[in-house]
């Protein structure tokens, strides 16, 4: 069996990014990010993992959903130390702070309910892998949701040009393909978008 390492390249490259992130670009307006959370049907007594969370974006609005418990994760510890920074004294009864590589998920089987990968999807070096291992965490019945506050074009004109060998290579497919990517690993999909302002997809674990 192959051993799965961390990926180091990408982890260094969001560390030094970490410091500014939060005044990049202009953020969707809150009422665009709750209409898509909404379509996961967060409640009280579900378990979200927010993959790849960064500096923590989306973790206020999928507070006010009022979920059991939080996992935002990622793979950069500067970007989570600034999320730390923000949201641990606020939420901090309900959410959990995982430094860990999606690929790698240090989480017990079938104990998720709803996995987010919130403009990170592409970063995955081995989508696969990703795959079966969100799969394996998330609960029979659970939610799988790719998103993107932008279109597919854009997302691809940003990290294609980046300075990065490894960022450049990073790089959305049309929906549809990524709709029967995620078939393969078990997953049933429901709802999806592709268009000049939005990207996402919606599917359950099978």
């Amino acid at each position: 069996m192959q051993e799965v390492k961390v990926d180091l390249a990408r982890e260094k490259f969001f560390d030094e990014f970490s410091d500014s992130w939060d005044t990049k670009g202009p953020s969707p307006e809150p009422e665009v990010v709750l209409t898509f959370l909404r379509k996961l049907n967060i409640n009280s007594k579900k378990t979200v993992l927010d993959v790849g969370t960064g500096t923590g974006f989306l973790i206020p609005h999928i507070f006010s959903f009022h979920p059991a418990r939080v996992i935002a994760m990622d793979l950069s510890a500067g970007m989570l130390s600034k999320l730390r920074g923000k949201y641990s004294s606020r939420f901090c009864t309900n959410l959990e702070i995982l430094h860990g590589d999606v690929h790698l998920l240090n989480l017990d089987n079938a104990t998720v309910d709803i996995a987010v990968c919130n403009g990170v999807y592409p970063h995955f070096h081995d989508k696969p892998l990703a795959l079966s291992q969100l799969h394996r965490v998330l609960k029979k019945g659970g939610t799988l949701a790719v998103n993107h506050f932008a279109g597919r074009q854009f997302i691809n004109s940003i990290h294609g040009s980046s300075s990065h060998d490894l960022i450049r290579q990073d790089l959305l497919d049309p929906v549809m393909i990524l709709s029967k990517t995620i078939a393969r690993h078990g997953f049933h999909v429901t709802e999806w978008r592709d268009d000049s302002t939005e990207y996402y997809l919606i599917a359950e674990k099978i």
